[in-house]
Order: C-alpha cells, then structure tokens, then sequence
C-alpha cells in the first residue's frame, strides 16, 4: 500500500480546484477504498488554517476544515522523531520550516510527499508527485 503525505498546497488544489485536481481527487479515491494511505502533516492544516484565515470568515474556514478533516486522511500530530528530522531537514535545505516538517514526515514514514512547491527539490531522498508548478 502507498503512503502519501498531503502539502498545503496539494490540498488548495482541491479546495480551489487548481491544476492537478484530477491527480489529488485519484489518492483520495485511492485511500477511500483501502489501497493507499494519506498523511495530512499538522503542519500543514496550520498552513491552511491562516491561509483561509487571510481572506474568509471564521465559520467558513472551520467549514472547510471540517471537510478536509472528513477526508480520507490521518493527521500527523508532532512527535520527538518527527521534530528532529524536520530539524535536520531544515538545516540542510533552503525551505521553509513548513516544508521541512511536511518532507520530514514523508521521509519518516518512507511516503510519497504530493506538493505544488518546487524548493521541495531541494531534499535528497524525497519521494514525490509534484503537481503542476504555480507560474
């Protein structure tokens, strides 16, 4: 079984129904019917949680929390391992402190990172669908 790993971005692809949606809307379908596993980093919903925050209300982004949450999707709370290789990442590659805890959850559990965010490159070892770059 695979195991994927969702970046804000990813997610946005959904919620604004951007480039890639086809491929995001596939791994949902996938991880609904049992034959993949998707991660959603905390950090990541934090990452959108303030997104949403910027420009709706409230009510509407803990609507569209709740359905992001109600998708087939475990979410990955921090832990000491986790902490350390997002650190380690950090430290070794021009990305934000977002992406290392995104990517170093991907690298822990051995998973696919699905992202929109080309400094992700920057990580060796890193399993990834990239969806099509933002220009």
């Amino acid at each position: 079984m695979t195991i994927f790993v969702f970046d804000t971005s990813a997610v946005l692809t959904i919620l604004n129904q951007e480039e890639g949606v086809e491929t995001m809307l596939s791994l949902l379908e996938q991880a609904k019917e049992g034959q993949a596993t998707i991660h959603l980093p905390f950090m990541a919903l934090m990452e959108l949680e303030y997104l949403l925050l910027g420009r709706l209300s409230p009510e509407e982004t803990q609507a569209l929390l709740t359905l992001v949450q109600a998708w087939p999707v475990r979410v990955s709370e921090s832990d000491l391992e986790w902490r350390h290789r997002a650190a380690s990442v950090k430290a070794n590659a021009p990305v934000s402190v977002a992406n290392a805890w995104n990517a170093s959850l991907a690298l822990l559990l051995n998973a696919v990172l699905v992202h929109k965010d080309p400094k992700y490159e920057h990580i060796s070892g890193l399993q990834m669908i990239r969806l099509p770059y933002s220009v």
